[in-house]
């Protein structure tokens, strides 16, 4: 008796500490995103969706350090319903393309019925992600709520206040605003919206390439002032221009590609040395995929410059500067490593990177030309001493291995 009643004495401690421990830390909601969604109108929770995905870094930091806490547990509970999501795997694809998700991990806090009430995008430690969860919580309620400003413009309300005031709130949660940017257009008249602080307004709400906003800008680009267009072109081109001009270039769109392209070289001065190297980037690959060999080779040749001059010892030089300058405030106690994930996998990363760089020019150029030149052009032997030169200055890799071998073979076929 003695012995059985020690028994459950025993199973009892067991069980509560297995209770105990899987209390701890934050307790993800198991079942699909409409249960999750009717789950949480019926207890009037909000949602904390952590977005991932199986080769994300930081994520699997926050899977190891921050989510398992105590802490975070506690504060997270309470509060929301908490849910994780694959970016990349079954319903996540299509929900993290709702909520314009574009890294990771991304948190998105939602109020009850779906609507995004704060985004937050990284890695952060305890402290900070229970800081995130206050001001997703400060956001609920009010009339500046995306939930409340959808409803009254889905009723119809179009006052220009409004409109401008919904299109901020969106682009501060990296909502799409397409709709509601077309609406504020429908209700300026043009000489209104021509104005440098319509165009300034419209400049800094653009979501993405297809917005009706952008070829309206472009268009009265010119009535900017200077410093208007130094402003807007990095915006521009980094968020809207872009990823618009990779996903063109992908899907084989020459036409779309080419009206990108356009846009481009409207803000191609204003923009910074960076920037104007990707602009001729997109034009060497535009070229390239519709055959238009002059200008092709014309690009490639502007691209290249002078970097076959460049030393070993100047290249080793820069890397060494370079490295320096990223370590620096590390080094001096401004920025701490121990916040990033895989530093020092990452400060590899940097030891050479202006090699890399001009490796990697050498290459993409190189590339272009092996694909579009026909055998026995003169360029191709130019491009086979750029390939050569790019396998030198890194470790040699398969790809480039491959690209020397077949512009040696071009360079010996007779057209």
């Amino acid at each position: 008796m003695q012995r059985s009643h020690r028994i459950r004495s025993l199973l009892l401690i067991c069980l509560t500490i297995t209770g105990t421990a899987s209390a701890q830390g934050v307790q993800f909601f198991k079942g699909s995103w409409s249960q999750l969604q009717e789950t949480a109108r019926k207890e009037g929770k909000p949602i904390f969706v952590d977005v991932y995905t199986d080769w994300c870094p930081p994520c699997r930091q926050m899977d190891k350090e921050v989510f398992p806490s105590k802490e975070t547990g506690d504060k997270y509970n309470p509060l929301f319903l908490n849910y994780r999501l694959n970016a990349e795997k079954g319903e996540g694809v299509e929900i993290a393309a709702k909520y314009a998700v574009k890294a990771y991990p991304t948190y998105l806090y939602l109020d009850p019925d779906g609507s995004l009430l704060h985004r937050a995008v990284g890695f952060f430690p305890v402290t900070d992600m229970i800081a995130q969860a206050d001001k997703a919580l400060g956001s609920q309620g009010g009339e500046n709520t995306i939930g409340f400003l959808e409803k009254e413009f889905k009723s119809g309300r179009r006052d220009t206040a409004f409109l401008r005031n919904y299109i901020r709130r969106m682009t501060a949660l990296g909502l799409d605003n397409n709709t509601v940017m077309n609406a504020y257009m429908e209700v300026l008249p043009v000489s209104t919206l021509a104005t440098s602080g319509e165009l300034l307004f419209l400049g800094e709400n653009i979501f993405n390439a297809r917005s009706n906003a952008l070829v309206f800008l472009m268009a009265h680009y010119t009535a900017l002032s200077a410093s208007q267009k130094k402003q807007l072109a990095n915006r521009l081109y980094a968020r809207a221009l872009y990823s618009a001009a990779a996903t063109a270039w992908k899907e084989g769109r020459p036409v779309e590609l080419r009206q990108i392209l356009a846009y481009a070289e409207i803000l191609e001065a204003d923009l910074p040395a960076q920037l104007q190297a990707s602009v001729y980037r997109w034009r060497l690959q535009y070229f390239g995929l519709v055959k238009d060999v002059t200008k092709l080779k014309e690009t490639g040749y502007h691209m290249i410059g002078r970097m076959m001059d460049i030393s070993q010892d100047s290249l080793r030089a820069e890397d060494a500067r370079q490295y320096d300058q990223v370590m620096q405030p590390y080094r001096n106690g401004a920025l701490d490593s121990t916040k990033i994930v895989s530093f020092e996998e990452e400060k590899k990363y940097f030891i050479n990177q202006y090699s890399r760089k001009i490796s990697t020019s050498l290459f993409e150029v190189a590339t272009v030309f092996a694909s579009t030149l026909e055998p026995g052009d003169a360029a191709l032997a130019d491009a086979l001493k750029w390939a050569e030169r790019a396998k030198g200055i890194v470790t040699p890799n398969p790809n480039l291995e491959n690209l020397v071998r077949k512009l040696q073979g071009l360079v010996k076929m007779v057209p």
